[in-house]
């Protein structure tokens, strides 16, 4: 079935939108930007039809050699230790350098953060052994080459000879070669054993390939532990436990003595002109355009480099482990993907948790990790490979470029665009007085304080001009998503159904696809309704549910695809018997504005909804239902005959509606009694509701029973039927002089409500 599932979307993606095949599957998302001179940057997003892999994410970037900017390998402060990416960066700006886009290098050691390899930076040997590893370099001019790389050392002083097998390396317990080390590993060599060192100063000369220093043994002596390493010397070191001939060659030089110190390379001349370069213990991925075979299997991220026929460099990082965003991939596949991408030799570098690479944009301010890293965040290792700018700034705008860019909207999505300008060399300046942007394509539009508003369907561009340069930005809007997911704004979890209560509000966080792209969007690029009457979606994006019970559901919608989440309103209430009656949602409504009460008892609050409701709990439930206030009637004078009878809480309400004419009481005789006991008829009911209306309507009353309608009673039953207050029973009756009921009464109201 995940068969199918795949190959049903990449036949429906085929039809909506332009791909191509990849050996990574078919292109979902491609987009490139370029970063500096003769680099580009480039992300795509791939398909495959391989079972159980989905979707892919690569980022690369495509340099071509030239002498305004230059590849680097950088190690930071120091080869001992480990560093993030970001660190490395911080470590080339705060020494001069202009960082504009690196990846991870070598493998490592995860205990004490040296490479594994070999190092070359700014020409010098940063760090080597007696191993030949597949490696890359780079020249002056930026060409860079892969080849093999042996490097040997040779120390020498009369006719002492001596092999240096390791530059800049953790010398173990157990090691028996010579060690060099410079201050580039650190602040001191990190030896546990007992060791012969020796202190070189007067250091004259490049420790780099093809190159000599010359020194002085300033001091010789044993000790068991880390040696300091002077700024600007050298320190040469042999354990005690050491083959004896190397030992006695170290300890047959004395203070004083001058030692040469030479390295070569012993395969690839070019290395004698190489600024810089690393040896990768990885696999060579392509040699002289052949794929090479015999790697071990496991999908995962990956890092390598690249080199083209026509001389350029691919800095690359597929990202992996991150399933449904990105599944990584075999070896075999990073190397014939570099085929594909032109590569006729690369080599592969330190990937799984370690993959990152990191740029700057033109004009930006700060880097960018540029993919996403397998571990939630950037693992420390040891040495990037960063490009670098060596160019001043020019002052003179040479290029335009809108921020953020290649995004993809929801038709309807809003957002400031921000122009930035770089000069020649792309450094930013100032944006010129007379910078414009327009749009090309679909019906979105960028007003003049560059609010884009993307509307439509398709590609569009944003065009800038100004100050003599121009340059533009390619941005997607889709009218319908392929896909809506609604969260919880306060805790961030999918809602598959809601269960709530009147009152309830949820927040919403609603995100949406088309097919694995995902789209920027905002609560205006949705239409929302919320059925059955349960509630309704605010301004603010909540959802608020308003009925008491019921059960339908929230569409959530957007062109022609809607997501439906099931809602079901549970009906609570204070009162112990209305759960189950035909009038609980209007006696809880109307509870809820604050107009009736209950009855407390032992076993909690009842509403008694069957008991007939008396004229003097109506008169106070009226004064509530018509916001009066009975406490500034309760010294009113009226005719009441049977004042006494009225109970005292009911007293200020019946004296109030009495003075506005509400309840105008009962005659009998000469008196007029209030009858605060007697049960309320339906006639007397809708006379007092009647009464509260400004206008009056006019009409018959078909009734079977019209005839039992007191003549005083007509003109207010007529206006509360023909309003739709009051309907009769099903055999066509109205019952003028039957007794209401509480849930009688509190349904009229409701419904004048």
């Amino acid at each position: 079935m995940k068969k199918r599932i795949i190959a049903l979307l990449l036949v429906i993606m085929a039809a909506a939108q332009p791909a191509y095949a990849s050996i990574l599957g078919s292109v979902s998302e491609s987009w490139s930007h370029d970063i500096a001179n003769g680099t580009y940057f480039y992300k795509n997003t791939f398909l495959s039809q391989q079972s159980g892999v989905g979707m892919q994410a690569e980022y690369y970037a495509e340099y071509t050699p030239n002498d305004k900017v230059v590849p680097a390998v950088v190690t930071a402060e120091s080869i001992w230790g480990l560093r993030t990416i970001t660190s490395a960066e911080k470590y080339m700006r705060d020494n001069g350098m202009v960082p504009l886009i690196g990846i991870n290098a070598s493998f490592f050691s995860w205990k004490t953060g040296v490479p594994m390899g070999h190092i070359l930076s700014d020409g010098k040997i940063m760090s080597k052994d007696t191993e030949t590893y597949q490696s890359v370099g780079f020249l002056e001019d930026g060409k860079a080459f892969i080849a093999p790389l042996s490097i040997k050392t040779t120390l020498t002083s009369g006719d002492m000879s001596v092999d240096v097998a390791h530059i800049n390396k953790y010398n173990q317990t157990v090691t028996d070669v010579v060690n060099l080390y410079t201050e580039d590993f650190a602040d001191n060599n990190h030896t546990e054993s007992a060791a012969l060192d020796l202190i070189l100063n007067n250091v004259e000369g490049t420790l780099g390939v093809g190159k000599t220093v010359t020194a002085t043994v300033e001091e010789k002596f044993n000790y068991t532990g880390s040696v300091k390493i002077p700024a600007g010397k050298i320190v040469l070191t042999v354990n005690e436990t050491a083959r004896p001939e190397l030992y006695e060659a170290l300890n047959s030089l004395n203070v004083g003595d001058r030692v040469t110190i030479s390295s070569s390379a012993l395969d690839d001349e070019r290395w004698k002109i190489a600024v810089s370069g690393l040896g990768s213990v990885g696999d060579t991925l392509i040699k002289n355009g052949e794929v090479q075979s015999g790697f071990q299997k496991g999908a995962a991220p990956r890092t390598a480099v690249g080199i083209t026929e026509s001389g350029n460099v691919i800095f690359y990082v597929i990202d992996g482990r991150q399933q449904p965003y990105s599944y990584g991939v075999q070896i075999q596949t990073l190397a014939n993907r570099l085929k594909e991408l032109g590569c006729v030799d690369a080599i592969n570098l330190d990937g799984g948790g370690s993959s990152a690479i990191l740029g700057v944009y033109p004009g930006s301010d700060s880097s960018a990790i540029l993919n996403s890293p397998s571990e939630g965040k950037l693992r420390t290792c040891s040495s990037y490979i960063f490009l670098k700018n060596v160019q001043q700034p020019t002052g003179t705008p040479g290029h335009l470029y809108a921020y953020p860019f290649e995004q993809h909207y929801l038709s309807g999505y809003s957002e400031e665009i921000y122009p930035v300008t770089v000069d020649t060399a792309y450094y930013k300046m100032n944006n010129p007085d007379d910078l414009a942007m327009t749009v090309s394509g679909t019906e979105s539009t960028v007003d003049a304080s560059g609010i884009l508003t993307a509307k439509g369907d398709g590609k569009f561009t944003v065009n800038l001009s100004g100050g003599g340069a121009s340059g533009s930005a390619v941005y997607h809007t889709y009218e319908t998503p392929t896909n809506i997911n609604v969260y919880n704004g306060e805790t961030n979890a999918e809602i598959k159904r809601l269960s709530l209560r009147k009152g309830d509000r949820v927040k919403l966080s609603i995100t949406a696809q088309h097919y694995y792209i995902n789209l920027k969007v905002n609560k205006d690029c949705f239409n929302y309704e919320v059925t059955n009457n349960l509630g309704y979606v605010d301004e603010n994006g909540e959802l608020v549910i308003t009925a008491n019970s019921g059960s339908g559901v929230m569409r959530v919608s957007a062109g022609g695809y809607s997501k439906e989440i099931p809602v079901s309103v549970n009906f609570e209430t204070p009162f112990k018997d209305i759960s189950e009656h035909w009038a609980r949602d209007n006696i809880q409504n109307i509870y809820e504005k604050h107009i009736i009460s209950g009855y407390e008892t032992d076993n909690g609050l009842y509403f008694m909804p069957d008991n007939n409701i008396t004229r003097e709990e109506f008169a106070v439930i009226m004064c509530r239902y018509m916001g009066v206030d009975a406490d500034a009637y309760k010294n009113t004078a009226v005719d009441f005959a049977d004042e006494a009878e009225i109970s005292s809480w009911a007293k200020s309400a019946a004296f109030a509606l009495y003075e506005k004419g509400i309840i105008t009481g009962k005659a009998k005789g000469d008196k007029i009694y209030f009858a605060p006991s007697d049960t309320l008829t339906r006639a007397e009911a809708m006379t007092i509701l009647g009464r509260t209306l400004s206008e009056q309507s006019e009409g018959s009353l078909i009734f079977a029973d019209s005839d039992k309608i007191p003549s005083w009673a007509e003109q207010y039953i007529g206006t509360m039927v023909l309003n739709g207050y009051v309907s009769g029973y099903e055999d066509n009756t109205l019952r003028p002089q039957s007794s209401v009921t509480r849930a009688e009464a509190v349904t009229m109201i409701a419904k004048m409500q």
